[in-house]
């Protein structure tokens, strides 16, 4: 034997270098690599934390400011906000902004949302038939029915106020949808609105399919979200009217006074649509 050559110790649990070799696990990635090592970091913490509330498709990375090594083997830069997204499919962290920014369809079984916006304008059918593409044009924070899509966050949020051509289509889907009730937008900048000229059968279709009850509470719940809480009243307002004034929205009337109007968060707006509500059973 050579003298000053290490010699290998047991095979595959150590290295040239008498060194012991950390065990990895098949399917370990580098960042649970990282992990593994310094289990005790901030950001370790926090990727732990968003993997145990989030299903593995939708891991949330946070801030990464205190691991830049981290943060280059999780995903890449986002210098609008700071924050790191992953390019990778299987961690997509904004599907909500990359559907409003005509970037993926919704999902599932899908179209983008220019096709949408575009030539679903009218088709009352397709607008009552299928159920999924509501919760991407109107998304919440908390989860909904359908699977595919997913709650929308905090950082979609600050982001998707200020993207013009994001509000832009979010201003036509909320008109699309105002169409599909029977309703117009009379004013862009108060959200007054009215009735079409097509009201009473699209009224009719309000009365006889209750879901849109739900719909429409997701739809109030979004525009204070997406920075457009001037149109919750003026909409608020107008079905207080048609259903305990004129009535003709006799099966909308429990969903109006049990959760439309607490929709509306400002408590001096919320104190003047119950003294309205108050008026109108009395008239």
């Amino acid at each position: 034997m050579i003298v000053g050559t290490p010699v290998p110790l047991k095979g595959g649990d150590y290295d040239f270098h008498g060194n012991r070799k950390q065990r990895k696990t098949k399917d370990q990635t580098p960042c649970e690599t990282m992990l593994h090592r310094n289990p005790r970091s901030t950001a370790a913490r926090n990727l732990q934390v968003d993997r145990d509330r989030y299903p593995q498709d939708q891991v949330r990375i946070r801030q990464l400011y205190s691991s830049p090594t981290l943060l280059d083997c999780c995903g890449g830069y986002n210098h609008e906000k700071n924050f790191s997204y992953s390019s990778d499919k299987t961690l997509n962290l904004t599907p909500n902004l990359d559907f409003y920014r005509n970037k993926q369809p919704f999902k599932p079984n899908g179209v983008y949302i220019d096709e949408l916006l575009t030539y679903w304008k009218f088709d009352y059918e397709r607008l009552e038939r299928n159920h999924s593409y509501i919760q991407w044009l109107f998304p919440l924070k908390e989860p909904g029915r359908n699977s595919s899509a997913k709650p929308l966050t905090m950082d979609e949020i600050q982001i998707m106020k200020h993207d013009p051509e994001v509000r832009r289509r979010f201003y036509s889907a909320y008109k699309l949808m105002l169409n599909f009730y029977g309703i117009t937008l009379l004013d862009s900048i108060t959200g007054r609105v009215g009735r079409t000229g097509n009201w009473r059968e699209r009224f009719q279709n309000l009365n006889m399919n209750s879901h849109n009850n739900l719909r429409i509470t997701r739809i109030l719940k979004c525009l204070g979200l997406m920075g457009f809480e001037h149109f919750q009243i003026p909409l608020v307002r107008f079905f207080l009217e048609e259903t305990l004034l004129d009535k003709y929205l006799p099966n909308v009337k429990q969903s109006v006074l049990d959760h439309f109007i607490f929709t509306v968060k400002d408590k001096k707006e919320l104190t003047e649509l119950k003294y309205l509500i108050s008026r109108y059973q009395s008239m």
